[in-house]
């Protein structure tokens, strides 16, 4: 056999006028441009059928008549373009070949006979030094002669197939006779043939091909591998609607799934048959699957080991689409078909042959985006599997996050899911396109920290999200129901996106008027076909399943329906007014839309969440808020439906001032005070300390510790001191009199003294008394006390009443005899009653001490 580029002629020679050509120059001059023409075809076009050339048995009453074969063309690595082609002309000169012309549309073989390989010994169908494959040639009736026989002889059809082979030898040279041998040159053979070999010889001659065996070619490549669905109604299907469904029931459905399709086995051994023949490196199951079981002990993220298999059967689902798209050679193998062409299986159903040659294009043809792809799509099925990662560890670290994504385009034009570890290799395996334009970094995704730094892939939310169709919702499970509920409606609102939200208790809920939840039984049977997405679609509902254990809830899975289901459409508005309150302050109004509303706080159930009505109207009560909600924020529904009302009790802590010591100077006095209780820096202290209205803010250093100078105090006149303690709505008055010690006086003894008669004592003098009666303690739930004033002695006596110390209060009755006193804070009051006699001008104080404790102490 003569493989024209076994070896390829690099140079060739010009002839001048006259000179004396020898042989091997002038065949070297041929030579050049022959391998140049053929490497031109090899290279710059391709190699494989190029068109036509599909083989058809004709039957006629149940025997084959005929096999019919179509014009076409092909190309063999040895650059010879075939075509069929039949005699139009027979020269009649000595060693010159027929002429022969290509204007046919098919050609009917209608004969056969054994093929001897003796004259070339082709290395294709050899089979030891002397050795070959069972092959037979076929003939039209035109081209039979004695040796052939009648196709109808041909038996066992279905083991036969088809090949287009150009026989190449040089004629042997016989003596030259009655003529000038400088006439004539060796003759060059080429003979095409028709051959028939059997399944084994096609085999023989597929496994010396380095070109054919393609990934397209392996057993069932094309049948895309589906994730079993779960159906979650089956739950309430199979075991009624009174059984109770636990988070382990959910879970278990999913294990089961990917248990049964062994955590994607036959996915990872489709991919790694291709990577074989592509050389490319296998990608490891067993160590995948043991990270997915490793998951799959956690109570939440069972999900997510679902999606991830999901995802790797996508991605094989974007290789196998690139197969048959993937048939380019940048240098194909010259030795794989130098001279024959495979046509296929005689009798065959299939429409893709893996014993029919495809056309393989050169690069100038075909740019090679399909090879690449599906190379770069392995690499992406390999990154998903080392970079899957989930655990209840980062659940916990992590926020919700929605992203812009989309619903039924490839996994490449989705947004990269936050249980991926995302490295730059990740990157750009994710998107062929964007990393073939060298912007793998314009991938969205919930980890951002390597992508583009553009405002349009950092919040995505923020710029025209018109062609995306769906959301990923990310970073919830095993959070508190309540918060992610909160969150997510925060972002929807914010964002104003398009899809309802809901959450499903696994617990029964009893007197539920929340629209956004239901019970989990009972929602699954009258809105059955929950089917979790890792998100929501645009016009659908998000749904999170919840399990409660005591006071916590946990969110455990999650699920969309395709519409949106069963939540209010009547808008709903709630205030208060203010976003802090004290425990210990007073009621405060709600101001509620519509009026007649239902308002609900959104607290664990045996808890009070401080909602109370007062003659028909909604009130916040802090005092009945329970001490477990204090400094949380609580949160409320108006007709079942979650409104923006947010408010956050903190709890009234009570601080001491004390005066430690004071230092007089002349005039002057240094009063240093000592601040003491718990959490006293986180509150801000505001002083009178010349007790006429000028306040000013002191707060003490991380000791407690403070002083004041009071200069040119008067030791006759001493002022009460007040403080005002304060922190996120409570308050604490504080009032200190009594703190002043004023210097010892020279002691004088005075003997004796004499008054003058006349101006001692005159008249009988008037004697009155005073007395106090109430109480000494009482609960600031009393909300009101009074005090009684009783005056003897003397004939027209007048009442007045002071509070020399204490919290904030009002008092009625400060000029009669009794006081009553309401708006109480918890602290020590004082209060003096001074009672004058209008003739006699005499008068008499009396004092008493009342102290308002807080319920829960």
């Amino acid at each position: 056999m003569n493989n024209q580029l076994s070896n390829i002629s690099t140079q060739y020679r010009k002839f001048t006028k006259g000179q004396y050509v020898k042989s091997s120059q002038f065949n070297e001059f041929l030579d050049f441009f022959e391998d140049q023409d053929r490497l031109s075809r090899v290279m710059l076009q391709g190699v494989g059928i190029v068109c036509g050339l599909k083989p058809q048995p004709i039957f006629i009453r149940g025997q084959l008549n005929s096999i019919q074969l179509s014009q076409g063309a092909a190309l063999t690595t040895d650059g010879d373009l075939l075509t069929l082609n039949k005699t139009s002309e027979v020269s009649k000169e000595l060693y010159v070949s027929d002429l022969k012309t290509i204007k046919i549309e098919s050609k009917d073989f209608t004969h056969f006979k054994v093929y001897d390989n003796f004259k070339v010994r082709y290395p294709a169908f050899s089979i030891g030094a002397t050795g070959q494959i069972e092959l037979w040639e076929l003939a039209t009736s035109e081209e039979a002669n004695s040796d052939f026989k009648p196709i109808n002889n041909l038996t066992n059809l279905e083991d036969k197939y088809l090949l287009l082979y150009l026989e190449s030898y040089e004629k042997e040279i016989k003596p030259c006779r009655g003529v000038d041998c400088d006439n004539h040159g060796v003759q060059q053979i080429r003979n095409l043939k028709v051959l028939v070999t059997t399944s084994a010889g096609i085999k023989y001659i597929i496994e010396k091909d380095k070109i054919q065996k393609h990934p397209l070619f392996i057993k069932n490549i094309l049948e895309a591998e589906m994730q079993e669905r779960v159906i979650v109604e089956r739950l309430i299907l199979d075991r009624g609607i009174e059984t109770p469904v636990f988070s382990s029931d959910l879970k278990y459905l999913y294990q089961r799934v990917l248990q049964n399709n062994g955590f994607g086995k036959i996915v990872f051994e489709k991919v790694n048959a291709i990577s074989n023949l592509l050389g490319i490196e296998a990608v490891d199951h067993q160590s995948f699957k043991s990270k997915l079981e490793e998951c799959l002990t956690q109570k939440t993220g069972f999900q997510y080991v679902y999606d991830v298999v999901k995802d790797l059967t996508e991605t094989y689902s974007e290789i196998i689409a690139q197969l048959p798209h993937a048939f380019t050679k940048c240098f194909p193998d010259l030795l794989s078909f130098p001279k024959h062409i495979m046509l296929g299986k005689l009798i065959s159903n299939t429409q893709l042959d893996s014993c029919r040659h495809q056309f393989y294009n050169s690069p100038v043809l075909d740019d090679e985006k399909a090879v690449k792809k599906i190379r770069l799509l392995i690499n992406r099925f390999r990154q998903q599997t080392q970079n899957f990662r989930y655990s209840d560890r980062f659940e916990d670290e992590s926020s919700i996050k929605i992203t812009p994504s989309q619903k039924l385009n490839s996994l490449a034009n989705k947004a990269i899911p936050f249980y991926y570890n995302i490295t730059d290799e990740f990157l750009k395996a994710w998107n062929f396109d964007k990393t073939s334009n060298r912007s793998s970094k314009d991938n969205l995704a919930y980890n951002v920290s390597l992508l583009s730094s553009d405002d349009h892939i950092q919040k995505p939310l923020d710029f025209n999200i018109d062609k995306n169709t769906f959301y990923n919702i990310e970073g919830h499970q095993g959070m508190d129901y309540y918060e992610a509920f909160k969150q997510i409606k925060q972002i929807k609102d914010k964002q104003q996106l398009g899809f309802d939200v809901m959450g499903l208790s696994l617990l029964e809920l009893k007197n539920n008027k929340d629209l956004y939840k239901a019970y989990f039984n009972e929602y699954v049977d009258k809105n059955p076909g929950l089917e979790h997405n890792r998100g929501v679609g645009r016009g659908d509902t998000f749904i999170m399943v919840y399990d409660t254990a005591g006071t916590k809830t946990q969110v455990v899975a999650d699920f969309t329906l395709p519409y949106i289901c069963c939540t209010p459409k009547i808008d709903v508005k709630l205030t208060l007014p203010d976003s802090v309150i004290c425990s210990k302050a007073p009621a405060v109004p709600f101001t509620v839309f519509p009026m007649n509303g239902d308002v609900k706080a959104v607290v664990d159930e045996g808890l009070n969440g401080g909602v109370e009505i007062i003659d028909g109207k909604y009130f916040f009560n802090p005092s009945l808020v329970s001490s477990v909600l204090y400094n949380e924020d609580i949160s409320f529904t108006v007709n079942g439906k979650p409104t923006d009302c947010i408010i956050r009790v903190t709890p009234q802590s009570y601080m001491k001032v004390e005066v430690i010591s004071v230092v007089n100077e002349g005039s002057s006095a240094t009063v240093n005070f000592k601040v003491s209780g718990e959490g006293f820096t986180n509150y801000t202290y505001t002083w009178d300390f010349w007790d006429n209205g000028n306040w000013v803010n002191l707060d003490p250093d991380g000791e407690g510790n403070l002083k004041y100078i009071f200069k040119d105090i008067n030791p006759d006149i001493i002022p009460t001191i007040k403080v005002n303690v304060s922190n996120s709505g409570c308050t604490q008055n504080i009032a200190i009199d009594d703190w002043y010690d004023a210097p010892s006086a020279p002691t004088v003894v005075i003997d004796s003294v004499e008054f003058s008669k006349d101006n001692c004592c005159d008249g009988t003098p008037v004697y009155i008394e005073a007395e106090i009666n109430g109480p000494t303690s009482l609960p600031l739930s009393a909300r009101e006390f009074t005090l009684e004033g009783m005056g003897y002695g003397g004939t027209s006596l007048l009442y007045s009443w002071t509070k020399t110390k204490g919290p904030k209060a009002t008092l009625a009755g400060v000029d009669k005899p009794n006081l009553k006193v309401t708006n109480l804070a918890a602290g020590d009051y004082g209060f003096r009653l001074t009672i004058l006699d209008q003739v006699s001008g005499a008068f008499v104080k009396a004092e008493t001490g009342v102290t308002v404790y807080s319920d829960d102490k």
